[in-house]
This record gives structure tokens, sequence and C-alpha cells, in this order.
């Protein structure tokens, strides 16, 4: 696992060092990059990190971005820069696609554009124009591998194709629950043709403030979006249409910074049974992503916090991350957590802190081969999504410790 430090540090954690994950631990980071002094930024980060991620095709390297303008790939192995990118600019997140053949790494800046970076060439000379201040949020399809979603300042959510640069090729709009059907037969209707029409309103906006927060169902069948307006939206991702799941009155989002939420992988759920994991400040907030309505509330351990100067809670949740059944070389799977798991979520918070959450399956039984085999019945399958459906609700925060040495 990767951590980064707003002071501009990044920690790599083997979590198989845990040998039982039900009782109290503290890891020890496997390696430790200090923040780069000032004029040295090729060899670490100067400034905070904004994103890590692992690369999407080789495990033994990683992706980082930080407020120092710069995209960095990193050696898992060694801890060192195998290539350094300058961008002018502030990035905010950054993402790659699952599924491209090669990888292109979407950033989002300070400035109104989207800028692409492409690993193989090296090349950093692509963006994708737009207007409206600063990208908090990109993520790209996961069906798709030229799609990318871009959320930013001004409310809007933008959906390109990555081989088109004259523009986004739509837009999601809040005030539009029918999508591209309604569309489609209102240009039938009204006589102006299809080939006329825009392929959405120039006032379109899927929030009334700033986007922050985006997400693909790892089936690329819908879109989840969060807004400074407090509202989590669900897009049909085939037709734009806004699905209308209301989120209630208790999602808390006031940082303009990107907020990272997880959605259960689609194959350990029911058919439209997906569940949204929300870092709500003190607490992961679950919703049933189609219905909306709250599933569990798990309060962060301890969380008498005192306050940050913007007033935000110091031990807030500020990023989440999903642990698969992989490691150690090993095929990566969609099971909460590895073979000495101790935790299938894993949150970061602003007072330092990273914490495990575990999942509490019944028995051993249960739990082995969740993964599904070949040959089995619809009944074994479904016991299974039971089971895990259960475990994703009876998630609990460990005493799981990871500290630094130094």
């Amino acid at each position: 696992m990767l951590s980064g430090g707003a002071e501009g540090s990044i920690r790599i954690w083997d979590l198989e060092s845990c040998r039982n994950p039900h009782r109290p631990f503290t890891f020890r980071p496997l390696a430790s990059i200090a923040r780069a002094r000032e004029g040295r930024g090729r060899l670490g980060h100067t400034s905070g990190v904004s994103h890590l991620d692992f690369h999407p095709r080789d495990p033994e390297c990683f992706i980082s971005s930080s407020f120092d303008h710069t995209l960095k790939i990193w050696s898992t192995v060694t801890a060192s820069v195998n290539a350094h990118f300058e961008l002018s600019a502030r990035i905010y997140s950054h993402a790659t696609s699952p599924v491209a053949t090669s990888v292109v790494v979407a950033c989002a800046t300070q400035h109104s554009s989207v800028r692409l970076v492409d690993l193989r060439s090296r090349s950093t000379a692509q963006s994708l124009p737009a207007s409206g201040g600063a990208v908090l949020a990109v993520s790209w399809s996961s069906r798709h591998e030229r799609v990318l979603a871009s959320g930013h300042v001004d409310g809007k959510i933008r959906i390109w194709d990555t081989r088109r640069t004259g523009g986004p090729i739509a837009q999601l709009d809040m005030e539009d629950s029918l999508g591209i059907i309604h569309r489609f037969d209102h240009a039938m209707s009204s006589g102006i043709g299809w080939n006329r029409t825009p392929p959405s309103r120039t006032a379109a906006r899927a929030h009334s403030e700033a986007v922050n927060g985006l997400s693909w169902t790892d089936d690329g069948a819908y879109i989840i979006s969060a807004g400074l307006d407090r509202r989590i939206r669900v897009w049909n991702a085939a037709t734009g249409a806004n699905t209308l799941a209301g989120f209630g009155s208790t999602v808390q989002n006031r940082q303009q910074t990107p907020v990272r939420m997880l959605v259960s992988p689609s194959s350990l759920s029911h058919a439209r049974g997906n569940l949204l994991f929300w870092p709500n400040e003190l607490e992961i907030l679950v919703f049933d992503l189609h219905e909306g309505h709250t599933v569990a509330r798990m309060r962060v351990p301890g969380s008498g916090f005192g306050l940050e100067s913007s007033g935000a809670p110091q031990g807030r949740i500020t990023a989440m991350a999903w642990r698969g059944a992989g490691g150690r070389r090993r095929a990566a799977g969609r099971d909460m957590g590895g073979t000495n798991a101790p935790g299938g979520i894993y949150t970061a918070h602003a007072d330092g802190h990273i914490r495990a959450w575990m999942p509490q399956l019944p028995d051993d039984e249960e739990d082995s081969g969740t993964s599904g085999g070949e040959g089995e019945d619809e009944h074994t399958k479904k016991r299974k999504r039971n089971v895990l459906d259960s475990a994703f609700r009876s998630l609990a925060g460990r005493q799981i410790t990871f500290t630094d040495p130094n």
C-alpha cells in the first residue's frame, strides 16, 4: 500500500506483514521517501502529495502527483524515480484507464483543461480544452478505453473522447432524467433533426457547486459524482440521464479538494445492489447506490478530534482505498483483503493516521473460495454473494497502527 503526506513524503507498506489480522498490530514502512529540497524535485516531491496509485500495467511501479506541479513514475522495489513530468500547474488528482492498452494519465489541475500524459511516448503536450475554472476530478470509463469524465469548479461534468480535440462529447445535466433518448425523440418530433442537435445543453450543470468527486462502477454502466453542494448523483453512463437517486442530508462535503469514494465491485453484489462507501468526515457512510438509503454508518474509533483552521475535524477522512485479494505478485481479485488482510478498506486521515476496516465474515467455510469457481451452481454463487453482502455491512475499524520509525 502507498501513502503520501501533505509535506511531500511517500511511504510504502507491506500489508501482509501482519500475521494475525485479528490482533492489534503496528506496521512499519518498507520504504520511506522524504520530501525533496527545493531545486531537487527530480528526487522527490517538494510539496504535498495529492494522489498515489499503482501503475495499471506494471506492479513494480507506482504513480504520484503533487501540488509541486509534477507527476512522477517510481520503482516500487527501489523507491527511486523512473520518470518525471513537469506540468506547470498544481495537480489535484490523476487517473489511469483500467482497460486501455496504452497508459495515458489524465491529470486534474488548477487550470480548466485536462492534461494528458502519455507514459509510452513521454509526451505531456495533449490537453482537453475547457473553460470554467480548475479541474478537481477525473475518471476513466471502465468499459471504453478512450472515454474520460472530468469534474470542474463550475459544477460541470464533461465527457470526453480523447481521440477528439474539438471539445467534450457530452455534459451531464442534473435537470435531465431521461437522457439521450429524450433528446432524440424531441429532435425528431420538432423537425430539427438529430445531426443538428447539440449533444447537451450549453448551460447544463451536474451540480450547483464545484464537482470534486467522480467514479464509474466497474461494469461501466453508471457514473457517480459528488459536489460541494453536498449532493451525490448517479448517472446512467449510456444515456447521460440523472437517475435521481437521493442520498439525504447527512452527506458532508465542504473541502475544495478531490473526494475519494468507493463503490463495491459488481461481481460481489446483487443485481443493481452496489454499495457506495462515502468518507463523511469522521465516519464512513454506506449507501445503497441506486436507492440512496443508508445501509450503515461506521464511526471512526476515538473520533473526539479538534478542528483545523478551516473548521473541519482534524481526524477527518481524506482518502479511501479498496484492497483486492492480490499481493506478492499473485493475481489480483475482487475479494476483500488478502491472505493475512487486516482490512478490506483503508482510510487516511488529516491527523496522519491510517485505519483499517475489516469485514466480519460468518465463518471460515463461508469465507473460503469467495471469488467463485467454475462449475458452481447458482445457489452456491448466491450464498457467497449474500455472505459478502453481509460483510460489507459489518465493516468495523481495527486497532491497526501504521507508523514511521523515523
